[in-house]
């Protein structure tokens, strides 16, 4: 693979012929509209096919599987514009693997909202191997709201993707640590929490429950792990598994609301995977900073290995950027989340290059809006190709998006083409 970086005047045609590749191709698989130029600075990748075939008449794509070998969800992968559940047209040229050396072995899942829309979801599924929709919410008595999943779970169905029950502190759409007090405070809650995530368990494919809790306050720190471990017991016997999302931090004794809670030892010991929420080091309250910026990811990573099972671990990755506005005022300023296709449209409306961060191996630009200078920062192929390395190189389990009701569709083609995947 490739990873063109655009320069001024550069046009999609232009570098298709550089590289000898076909244009159409180059368009779908960075999910580029037809007729919009191209920005300085925005980076492409360009991917070669080590195999392909021709769909014959008649022939569905579950045949055309079987006469290959390869899966479905591979020719899904590696074939942007075949929607998951449509037939291939007989005479199309179908790309079966990449001509591609392979980063290695990561399992990836995703995190989306019920509701996303299914095109949406389909271009994304096809390289998760589990998929959470997020969240049903916890009462104060151990209770689990209500939530309207079954059209995202049937979609996941059609993808071939193991969808799991993913369970959140959430009161009016915010993490609320009074209420993980609350329930890990009370026999009663937590059996009636144990008791009805058992019970949604079984009323769906599921392949295991993802808590979320954050904020978790430090008087709970010893009482988290030790609910996990009474959850995972509960559950095991029906062939579930636990899994939960963690704040990163650095050290035992790092300070803050979201990380004084957490022990990472005792609740890697109390699950069977743990996701490092590697992300929001640049958050919309803050000053204007990579998201994920490597160097931070990298310190957080060479904690945890210390305290969790590498084999345990998944890299938290954020599908999404930040606007910020300038200068930065502690308490007043606020920035706009944005989807990484948004912030190239963005510079491109705003006539202005994209620049890329070696140091936190991530992309940035700025711009001016009705009198007010921005500065944004996003996800790219080039920053998504450093985190994947980044968890090869720890020997992590795998990595986890937050989230898939955003479109990339250029990650999701770098993910397709340098992940090793058993499905």
């Amino acid at each position: 693979m490739i990873l063109h970086v655009v320069q001024q005047g550069e046009t999609l045609d232009a570098i298709a012929r550089r590289y000898t590749v076909s244009v159409r191709r180059l368009a779908l698989e960075n999910g580029l509209a037809q007729g919009k130029p191209l920005v300085p600075g925005q980076v492409l990748a360009v991917l070669y096919p080590l195999q392909t075939v021709q769909v014959r008449r008649g022939e569905t794509l579950a045949a055309l599987s079987r006469r290959t070998g390869v899966s479905r969800r591979q020719i899904w992968r590696c074939n942007p514009g075949l929607l998951v559940g449509q037939e291939p047209q007989a005479g199309r040229r179908l790309l079966l693997r990449y001509r591609q050396r392979l980063l290695g072995r990561l399992e990836t899942s995703g995190y989306a909202y019920p509701g996303t829309r299914e095109e949406l979801l389909f271009a994304s599924l096809p390289a998760m191997e589990r998929a959470l929709p997020f969240a049903h919410a916890v009462t104060r008595l151990g209770g689990l709201s209500p939530l309207d999943s079954n059209d995202m779970l049937q979609a996941l169905q059609e993808a071939g993707t193991k969808p799991v029950l993913s369970v959140a502190n959430l009161r009016d759409g915010e993490f609320d640590g009074a209420l993980v007090h609350a329930i890990l405070g009370s026999e009663e809650a937590q059996k009636r929490l144990i008791a009805e995530i058992g019970a949604k368990l079984k009323t769906g494919p599921y392949a295991g429950v993802d808590l979320d809790f954050e904020r978790i306050p430090a008087a709970d720190r010893e009482r988290y792990p030790s609910f996990l471990q009474r959850l995972s017991d509960a559950v095991a016997p029906d062939g579930y598994k636990v899994r939960a999302a963690v704040a990163a931090k650095n050290s035992d004794n790092a300070s803050g609301r979201w990380v004084e809670g957490l022990d990472y030892a005792a609740i890697g010991k109390a699950v069977s995977a743990v996701l490092l929420m590697t992300y929001d080091y640049g958050y919309a309250s803050g000053p204007a900073q990579a998201v994920a910026p490597l160097p931070q990811v990298r310190e957080t990573l060479r904690y945890a290995v210390t305290r969790i099972p590498r084999e345990k671990i998944l890299l938290g990755i954020p599908n999404y950027g930040y606007n910020w506005p300038l200068p930065y005022e502690a308490g007043k300023t606020r920035a706009r989340s944005v989807t990484n296709e948004e912030a190239i449209d963005l510079a491109r409306t705003a006539g202005v290059a994209i620049q890329y961060d070696e140091q936190a191996q991530t992309p940035w630009f700025r711009y001016t809006e009705d009198g007010t200078q921005r500065e944004v920062w996003f996800e790219d192929a080039r920053s998504l190709r450093a985190k994947l390395r980044l968890a090869v190189q720890f020997g992590l389990r795998g990595v986890g998006f937050w989230n898939l009701s955003r479109p990339f569709r250029q990650g999701w083609t770098v993910l397709s083409a340098l992940v090793c995947f058993e499905t």
